[in-house]
């Protein structure tokens, strides 16, 4: 006879979902948002030894169900869609989110008066939550920077002109808090953020928060403020404290010697080669003297705008026909190449992700622009959107090579010699020379010069117009 099986209430088990990931995270989710309310009775038996051991536990399952990682795992991994990892990551940063509260609800007096180890626990909580929410796209938790900056006032390290890496203490945590913020996380795809914590984690003892203002832009918070990082040069006020990576540089510049031989750096354990090189190549560049900063100035607007979603929403809409989901948002500033825009609802309930291609029509203007996402920041009520504009003035046509053709968007007018940008759809044929492009009253012959994007749903392909 079969053995009945015995069901796992340990953490562990809670975690594993009994083989889902994702049921494992929203199960434990569930239990500590059961047992930690403040002032409850439950939140007294559960004590320490509970929130603390689905802490160690929640660790070890995202490290195992993450789509990277350092360490080897048995087994091949099975095969996720889209839509199991949006789920997936939501887990992950619900399940740190009620670990955060939890060790929070321990603490009555604001986690001024509770034990080091609970403070220590909870300081990097609250990290892993704020690294998972940027990873989520989530905007940055006052809430949470308000928590991790009492800590770190009322600890011995706030009394330091400078606060490193290098030993395990609310500072530390503080810092490797600033430390992800500083790489904009919320802009990069989940196996890419995924890859950037673990060689964050690896520079910790290389980076610092100090007191004194170099001569180039530094991300500065208000630990007493509970302030959110922001990036300036030259300010200065009592109490602020400032990102210095630049130590880390050497580090980085090594690995990257190693990575362009095709050797993964110890440390790195088992992270792939192609996350592990774009890792380091991406901090050395978001670390550097001279980051990357906006080159164009923008205007602030008050605007409404009508949204399309995607390449066939889209084409609907330049070719005349009304827009096929009511959709209104607000544009809140400008600039020559992009927007930003600021979206209250969704009829879909689904904000856009960043790749997404959009149409853009000013209510009380002419025709559609292009856009695509190429930042996405949600909060409860409302999402902000960074556009890249792409085509002011699109228009249809068709690509035929005399055996299939295929409707398209051109982002520009086609002009003798001049390049020819094309939205098509993801799955278009692949098509053979010569191609021509048919628009409203003329045919232009083109050659290919390679796909620009391909994104989910459409693809950009570059033409040159014979």
């Amino acid at each position: 006879m079969d053995q009945p099986r015995t069901l796992d209430y340990t953490p562990a088990g809670v975690l594993a979902g009994g083989g889902n990931p994702v049921a494992g995270l929203e199960a434990a989710t569930a239990t500590l948002r059961a047992l930690y309310k403040p002032g409850s009775q439950k939140t007294e038996v559960a004590g320490l030894h509970v929130v603390s051991s689905f802490d160690d536990a929640l660790r070890e399952a995202v490290e195992r169900s993450a789509p990277v990682g350092v360490r080897a795992l048995a087994g091949a991994a099975p095969e996720r869609d889209h839509a199991w990892w949006v789920r997936w990551l939501a887990g992950v940063r619900d399940a740190w989110m009620a670990v955060c509260d939890g060790y929070w609800c321990l603490s009555p007096s604001n986690s001024v008066a509770a034990s080091e180890e609970i403070r220590l626990r909870l300081a990097s909580s609250v990290v892993e939550a704020l690294k998972w929410s940027a990873c989520d796209r989530f905007g940055p938790e006052e809430v949470l920077w308000g928590r991790i900056g009492q800590l770190f006032s009322s600890s011995p390290q706030a009394r330091d002109s400078v606060v490193g890496g290098d030993l395990h203490s609310i500072g530390r945590e503080y810092l490797r808090a600033v430390a992800h913020y500083s790489i904009n996380l919320d802009q990069v795809e989940l196996e890419m953020g995924v890859a950037l914590g673990h060689v964050v984690d690896i520079c910790l003892p290389f980076l610092s928060l100090d007191r004194r203002a170099a001569d180039v832009p530094q991300y500065v918070v208000i630990p007493e403020e509970g302030t959110i990082p922001v990036r300036q040069m030259g300010k200065h006020r009592d109490g602020e404290w400032r990102f210095a990576p630049w130590a880390a540089g050497e580090l980085l510049t090594e690995f990257s010697r190693q990575l362009a031989r095709s050797i993964v750096p110890a440390p790195f354990g088992r992270l792939p080669l192609e996350h592990a090189r774009a890792a380091v190549e991406y901090l050395r560049m978001q670390w550097s003297h001279t980051p990357p900063v906006r080159t164009r100035r923008r205007y602030a607007q008050e605007a409404s705008a009508d949204i399309a979603r995607g390449l066939h929403a889209c084409a609907a809409v330049i070719g005349g026909q009304p827009l096929p989901v009511p959709r209104n948002w607000r544009v809140v500033d400008f600039s020559r190449s992009g927007l930003q825009i600021v979206a209250n609802s969704d009829p879909t309930r689904a904000w856009p992700d960043i790749g997404e291609l959009l149409g853009i029509h000013f209510v009380d203007g002419e025709g559609w622009q292009l856009g695509i996402v190429r930042r996405l920041r949600m909060w409860a009520a409302h999402a902000g959107l960074g556009i890249e504009l792409l085509a002011r003035s699109p228009t249809l046509g068709v690509i035929d090579d005399g055996r299939a053709s295929v409707d398209g968007i051109l982002c520009d007018l086609p002009s003798k010699g001049e390049a020819l940008r094309v939205l098509m759809p993801a799955n278009a044929p692949a098509l053979a020379e010569p191609v021509f492009v048919k628009t409203a009253g003329a045919v232009h012959k083109l050659r290919s010069l390679g796909v620009l994007r391909r994104e989910a749903g459409y693809q950009l392909q570059v033409f040159q117009v014979l």
